[in-house]
């Protein structure tokens, strides 16, 4: 038990991750009842907005964008990786020196 803290306000992890997930079933729940309920002729409503949405050029220019950003990512972190994993490989200079350097404490 935890002390001075009242039983009303204690919570515990079962308590929040049985409450996320009963709010998602829930979510889930309501989100499959009205999906259902608009039927096809809304689900081709929305699919023709879609296709509208994905032939404007802002939609184009931001897709493109995201994609050169995500590709630049991925390569900087590609180069830290294989830059880290050359240090860690290279053979040091001497073994007591790294250790008495303070800088590296």
């Amino acid at each position: 038990m935890a002390a001075g803290i009242p039983h009303r306000l204690r919570r515990t992890r079962y308590n929040r991750e049985m409450r996320f997930r009963t709010g998602l079933l829930v979510g889930l729940a309501v989100g499959y009842y009205y999906g259902a309920k608009a039927g096809r002729e809304r689900a081709a409503e929305i699919d023709r907005w879609l296709d509208k949405l994905r032939t404007t050029t802002t939609y184009q220019d931001a897709r493109t964008k995201l994609s050169d950003g995500l590709r630049e990512g991925t390569l900087a972190a590609r180069h830290l990786i294989d830059d880290a994993a050359r240090a860690a490989t290279s053979p040091t200079d001497d073994f007591r020196t790294t250790v008495a350097d303070p800088t590296l404490n």
